[in-house]
């Protein structure tokens, strides 16, 4: 071999030797991003995901990622229209995950992209996208079909909606709920001296309880180790005189309802009901009654009408009876979850992913009537509706007036503020 080939030879084990550490350290990066994307920590992997689409801007599997992860981020949704529409550009149905080397986009990419449009209040776009979307289904797949096709719906749905907006005030919560941090699910008491919620710390989800003392809101404490949790655990509803706390418990697989009671010091380690509310399926969201006769939740064991469905149990000599559906008035062949029951059982709130929709989940009002079925669900209006998922409303009162949680680009405290808002 003569001494130009042998410089040539090394030179090509060279540059492949560099090539193989480069591809090594960009495929460590995107694992390290999908680690934080599949424990939907959207922000850190959005910081691999934009360092890794720098160096490799033609990977349209990587500005798929981008976009899904501004969808993820309060305030930033408007920037996952870009990259989500240079991912449609390019996408395959064979999509290898977990490695950089991975060059289309899912036709996922599409669903994400009608959603983005839609979220931004573009609804003809998101029309066409979903369309599309569609397209990629198998003809047999009627689940997804009739959800895509309630999708396109729901965009001139929203038009109409939104050309209605309701009249409301709305009243931040303040300092000592809020903070830089998202605080979401808030629940009061019906006696109005118990305030509990949620908090996203940095590697879990707090719950944080306050009372009313000597007239004023005792400063939030974090009651998660009391309950024996590890940030698994989420709240839905506080009984009337605020020393019964309901939970629900998701372990990614499975979802169950938890109870922890307060004993006049702490609250006590949250306990599963009975398996007339609890299955093998998912349960989410129990929410008592004020007599703290009735519980009302959501769940999508079979028998149902499709997703998750509203039922409701009565309890018989003190614990709780078979579950009822509530019926083809309140559930839909979608997900109706976060109920709320109020004025002696018979005024209903809860989210719902059909209905008359603005997009997403809405929140709806329901009342039961004399002969005993729930009427017609209304949409509780733009703007406290939005094209995008509007899921917790706590009810107060009479309910015309209840808490929720919002994130505001100007005078909030942080990523998600608690607000009261009063119905006009």
């Amino acid at each position: 071999m003569s001494k130009r080939a042998v410089c040539l030879f090394v030179a090509i084990i060279f540059s492949i030797s560099i090539y193989a550490q480069e591809n090594k350290s960009l495929q460590d990066s995107f694992l390290e991003a999908e680690f934080f994307f599949l424990n939907e920590d959207y922000s850190d992997a959005l910081t691999y995901y934009l360092q890794l689409y720098e160096k490799l801007p033609d990977n349209s599997n990587l500005a798929y990622f981008i976009g899904v992860c501004y969808l993820n981020i309060p305030g930033k949704k408007n920037l996952s229209v870009d990259y989500l529409e240079a991912a449609t550009k390019n996408m395959s149905a064979k999509h290898k995950e977990g490695t950089i080397n991975q060059i289309a986009a899912p036709y996922d990419a599409l669903y994400d992209l009608a959603k983005a449009y839609r979220i931004n209040y573009k609804f003809d776009k998101a029309k066409e996208a979903f369309l599309k979307y569609s397209g990629t289904l198998l003809s047999d797949d009627r689940e997804n079909l009739d959800f895509i096709n309630h999708e396109i719906k729901v965009c001139d749905m929203a038009k109409e909606l939104i050309a209605k907006p309701i009249a409301y005030s709305e009243e931040n919560a303040g300092e000592l709920f809020n903070d830089e941090k998202a605080n979401f699910n808030p629940l009061i008491s019906a006696d109005g001296k118990s305030f509990a919620y949620m908090v996203s710390l940095k590697f879990y989800d707090a719950v944080m309880f306050s009372r009313v003392v000597d007239g004023k809101w005792t400063g939030p404490i974090n009651i998660t180790p009391e309950l024996q949790s590890d940030g698994d655990i989420y709240i839905s509803c506080l009984s009337a005189d605020g020393k019964l706390l309901f939970l629900s418990k998701d372990d990614n697989s499975n979802s169950d309802i938890f109870t922890s009671s307060y004993n006049g010091n702490s609250w006590t380690q949250a306990v599963k009901l009975n398996k007339n509310i609890n299955t093998k399926y998912w349960e989410s969201h129990g929410f008592i009654s004020e007599a703290g006769d009735q519980i009302i939740f959501a769940s999508d064991r079979t028998g149902g009408f499709g997703g998750l469905d509203l039922y409701v149990s009565h309890k018989i000599n003190g614990d709780w009876g078979p579950a009822v559906n509530l019926g083809p008035e309140i559930n839909t062949q979608f997900n109706e979850d976060r109920p709320f029951l109020i004025n002696n059982g018979e005024t209903l709130f809860f989210s719902s992913q059909g209905h008359e929709n603005i997009g997403g989940y809405d929140l709806f009002i329901s009342d039961l009537q004399s002969n005993g079925l729930w009427s017609k669900p209304k949409n509780l209006g733009y703007p406290i509706n939005t094209p995008d998922d509007n899921i917790f409303f706590m009810p107060t009162g009479d309910g015309k007036s209840g808490y929720y949680s919002v994130f505001k680009e100007s005078g909030s405290f942080g990523k998600e503020d608690i607000y009261k808002i009063t119905l006009k």
